[in-house]
């Protein structure tokens, strides 16, 4: 049985390939055939698309070596308002520094970024675009694979890069996981990892079945963009931006890439695409996507609240945070210090000073690059208590609304090994009107909380609350990093706990609203609401849903 090289799980036949041999014409980014490839393998676990046919290391190597394509500048102009396209981008968050482009063909975006003032390096095993790169452009770029560069052979020390590009570059490696941690070693403090890259789980790839021009010959693994999020994340890296690649072409070379994927009626097309002015189209088909990677680091504080306890379970606290000056001190106060070992709060780029404050009243503080939501906060609190060693992991809300001073309650039934997962509740004990929280909430969280006991098959007394404890072994079975990155994430996990069997421990918890902690108004939380009928629905309907399957990467604990 064929298996995953991602995450080792079971691969089924999704697109049969035509069985020729491949040489190295067949790799050329313009040779756009449909068809010419061999079989193509899809994850039952992390839905990857694989092409195990290719061959693997030196042997993949020298295709490249000797890859030619002698159309690719037909196109220069367009290629190159693309790739500044994309500078825009990245630019935004590091403007200037060293920038590496692995696999930087002719060597156009190289062009581009010196020109914007970037000290560039580019990698590229084809000796004709290579030999163009240097000797027509006068770029640096090196004949040499990534292991090889990032390894020191021929390359640079970790940490020398402030932009490391990979556009266009991961489909065709045999190691992608071994290549996101290559580029993360590359990065320096806050530096941002660029990733371009088709994604088989698209609308378009979906409607275009076998004729989607991302099927090529050359495409040893396809990552959906869920899956490539969570190696990424994995890493340690933040993401700052996930958003669909717009490249510019002529006119008529989309109508003829068109024309190729519809069999019988290209022949009309293509005449179409004959008599079109030579005018450049600027398009995105929503079935690429640009994702932006930072390595984040941790701010410490001088005087941090908790301290590691000997003999005991590393206890690590993540307090996901937005604008959360006033309630801080409140928090930090309330924490008993001796609950847990490590507080980490997690500032989703909040316009005031949440980070100095934070710092001020001894939590560490990783800041995200751009706002990415809730369920963003929470997927970089635990991958970081992950890799620092945490066996408990407990969120705590940086709003106040749940008791910090519950902290070691949350934590002890998994310390106990009689949990997986704890879950504070309001409801346990209903005091939760009492207690502030407005009658229209109150009816929904009960109304909702029906309706998931229903589809789940358990009687929990809520599901609605942000109070959660979570053992580490339970987070690393499960791929949370593919979940959303707002409120939904909540129930999301939810149905990765039940699908993993997992044990809940229910303890009550008092109600605090007040307006610091409680603005979410009606409008968001149907949204909320709705969000959550469809992850029951997709529970209920579609056992192969990826949120339900294994996790492509291990969080395992690292040094930083």
């Amino acid at each position: 049985m064929a298996v995953c090289r991602i995450c080792s799980g079971e691969l089924e036949l999704r697109v049969p390939g035509n069985g020729a041999a491949l040489t190295a014409a067949h790799f050329s980014p313009s040779a756009h055939v449909v068809g010419q490839h061999g079989d193509l393998l899809g994850c039952l676990e992390c839905g990857t698309i694989q092409q195990p046919v290719l061959p693997q290391g030196e042997a993949l190597h020298d295709l490249y070596r000797e890859m030619r394509d002698d159309d690719y500048l037909a196109e220069e102009e367009g290629r190159r308002a693309t790739a500044n396209r994309l500078l825009d981008l990245v630019g935004a968050h590091r403007p200037r520094g060293r920038l590496l482009d692995v696999g930087c063909g002719h060597g156009l975006l190289l062009d581009e970024a010196r020109k914007r003032g970037y000290e560039t390096v580019g990698l590229e095993l084809s000796r004709q675009n290579a030999q163009h790169a240097r000797e027509t452009l006068g770029l640096d770029v090196r004949e040499v694979p990534l292991e090889a560069f990032s390894e020191g052979t021929n390359g640079d020390s970790p940490g020398a890069f402030d932009v490391v590009i990979l556009a266009d570059v991961i489909e065709h490696l045999d190691d992608p996981v071994a290549a996101i941690d290559q580029c993360a070693a590359l990065l320096r403090s806050s530096g941002v990892l660029c990733v371009v890259t088709p994604d088989p789980a698209s609308l378009t790839a979906k409607v275009a079945g076998a004729r989607w021009w991302g099927y090529l010959p050359a495409h040893t693994v396809l990552l959906p963009r869920r899956t490539l999020r969570e190696l990424l994340s994995a890493t340690g890296l933040v993401i700052s931006e996930d958003v669909p690649f717009v490249r510019t072409f002529a006119a008529k070379r989309w109508v003829g890439g068109l024309a190729e994927r519809l069999g019988p009626l290209s022949r009309p097309l293509n005449a179409v695409a004959d008599r079109m002015p030579p005018v450049k189209l600027s398009l995105s088909l929503y079935d690429e996507r640009v994702i932006l990677a930072h390595r984040t680091p941790v701010t410490l504080a001088d005087h941090p609240l908790l301290y590691h306890a000997n003999g005991r379970a590393p206890i690590h606290v993540v307090l996901p945070a937005y604008r959360a000056v006033r309630t801080i001190p409140d928090v930090v106060a309330e924490m008993p210090t001796g609950a847990a070992d490590s507080a980490l709060l997690i500032d989703d780029a909040s316009p005031d000073e949440t980070t100095n404050v934070a710092l001020l009243h001894g939590l560490n503080v990783l800041r995200h690059p751009t706002n990415r939501g809730y369920g963003a906060s929470q997927k970089t609190g635990y991958t970081r208590a992950l890799r620092d060693g945490a066996a408990v992991i407990v969120m705590v809300h940086a709003d106040n609304q749940y008791d910090p001073g519950l902290v070691a309650d949350m934590a002890e039934p998994i310390l106990a090994g009689d949990a997986d997962v704890v879950i504070g509740s309001r409801l346990l004990v209903d005091r939760a009107v009492a207690g502030g929280m407005p009658r229209w909430k109150w009816v929904g969280n009960r109304l909702l909380t029906g309706i998931e006991n229903a589809v789940f098959g358990v009687r929990f007394s809520e599901y609605h609350t942000g109070y959660r404890a979570f053992s580490a072994d339970f987070l690393r079975s499960v791929p949370f990093l593919r979940n959303s990155d707002d409120f939904v994430f909540d129930q999301e996990i939810f149905a990765q706990v039940l699908s993993r069997n997992a044990r809940v421990v229910e303890i009550p918890i008092p109600t605090r609203y007040f307006h610091e902690a409680s603005s979410v108004d009606f409008l968001t939380s149907l949204r909320y609401a709705l969000k959550t009928l469809w992850v029951l629905g997709r529970y209920r309907l579609d056992r192969r849903w990826t949120l339900l399957r294994r996790p492509a990467a291990w969080l395992s604990a690292r040094d930083e």
